[in-house]
């Protein structure tokens, strides 16, 4: 079932300056607002991709079928509009969460959920209308789980974890398939006690670099994690980046001369920050800088502008209308913050993707809880979220 609500939200934030910076975070100008899904279930949307004149989102969703997870895909036109959707189930729920463009349709990647807890890594190939072409899982253990992935010329690279005990002790797990989802090489990769790879690229020379986190300090003492490896699977080097507290990397872009990493950090009793560093291609770390305010602020996506320099978003407890608000914030080629903004209500709303659409117009897209209706907020009873936003 796809229900679709047009909320146009004002966003009454007071323009409260980022920590150590003249930087004003103002309410974004709404241009439109929309969600998706059934009011009561929990969909969350976790990517999405420019198509065409419209957009392609996916995640999970609990609208579809009753009181079973599925993997939605949804198919919007330039204003929102619905064109097409589509639903994936295998196991006992099934989840997506990264897409990628073919040119006669796209990539799916997320996970199968089995009972006792077990999860498997989902990948689906579909056409451009939502038609699913093939099918697959991958795994074996008790927990393996798909975070995201990167095409390569040839296939598609996998990104996640891999535990024989629920979850506990995770090493960072890196499949290769082909375009027709046969397993290449399958690997994992362990630098400490826990190890999560969550985002990647190909390099200029042809190799992969792969950002996560690892715990070389302790457990719960986690430090971004950049890792190297050849076509094959075989491991270049690795290099750790962190301090006191736990730092975890979750989105990465390619630059001219390196990698811009996002992710976040926290002190010990400390609040969570945006942090986001630069390094070369060989690792070496040109910039680190963290962005946030007084409470828990976090990236999930990073990209490049259109005129230059980046933008992240994510979500924000620190600054907005509500208890957590979209956040997007631009950054130029040495990481000074240009301009900040917020979207969202007195609820709750978590960003996962960005797309430029023009000068200063963009689309973010996650999730959110019901708009008006106050006996759901933190109840995590989401819908989809997409707004098409530009910076005041």
């Amino acid at each position: 079932m796809l229900s679709v609500a047009v909320a146009i939200v004002e966003d009454s934030s007071t323009g409260s300056k980022l920590v150590g910076t003249s930087v004003n975070v103002l309410p974004a100008k709404v241009d439109w607002a929309r969600t998706y899904g059934a009011v009561g279930d929990d969909d969350r949307a976790y990517c999405a991709l420019p198509v065409g004149n419209g957009y392609l989102v996916v995640g999970s969703s609990q609208s579809n079928k009753t009181l079973v997870t599925v993997g939605w895909a949804v198919n919007l036109d330039q204003n929102g509009n619905p064109v097409w959707n589509q639903t994936f189930l295998v196991g006992s729920g099934t989840e997506i969460r990264y897409a990628a463009n073919l040119t006669d349709g796209f990539f799916l990647v997320g996970n199968e959920f089995l009972s006792k807890g077990y999860i498997n890594g989902y990948v689906a190939r579909i056409d451009k209308l939502g038609n699913l072409m093939w099918q697959t899982t991958i795994g074996g253990n008790e927990t393996d789980e798909f975070y995201s992935a990167f095409a390569t010329p040839d296939g598609l690279i996998l990104l996640g974890l891999s535990s024989t005990n629920g979850g506990v002790t995770p090493q960072a797990w890196v499949v290769k398939i082909d375009t027709n989802g046969n397993i290449i090489w399958n690997k994992t990769y362990s630098f400490a006690s826990d190890t999560i790879v969550k985002t990647g690229a190909v390099g200029p020379d042809g190799n992969y670099m792969i950002a996560g986190y690892t715990d070389p300090r302790g457990p719960n003492n986690y430090d971004f994690l950049l890792m190297k490896i050849d076509p094959n699977g075989n491991l270049a080097w690795n290099q750790t980046y962190g301090k006191t507290g736990t730092q975890e990397a979750n989105a990465m872009t390619e630059t001219t001369d390196g990698y811009v990493i996002a992710g976040n950090t926290q002190s010990p009793n400390g609040n969570m920050h945006a942090l986001i560093m630069k390094v070369d291609f060989n690792g070496n770390l040109d910039w680190s800088k963290t962005i946030g305010g007084k409470n828990a602020d976090s990236p999930a996506y990073i990209t490049p502008a259109q005129d230059g320099g980046y933008l992240v978003c994510g979500f924000t407890f620190s600054f907005g209308a509500g208890n957590r608000d979209f956040w997007l914030f631009k950054i130029d080629e040495s990481g000074k913050v240009l301009w900040s903004c917020t979207q969202g209500d007195v609820a709750y709303q978590e960003a996962y993707a960005v797309i430029q659409e023009g000068k200063n117009q963009y689309v973010m897209v996650g999730w959110t809880d019901p708009p008006g209706q106050p006996t759901l907020v933190g109840r995590a009873r989401y819908l989809f979220y997409v707004v098409s936003i530009s910076y005041p």
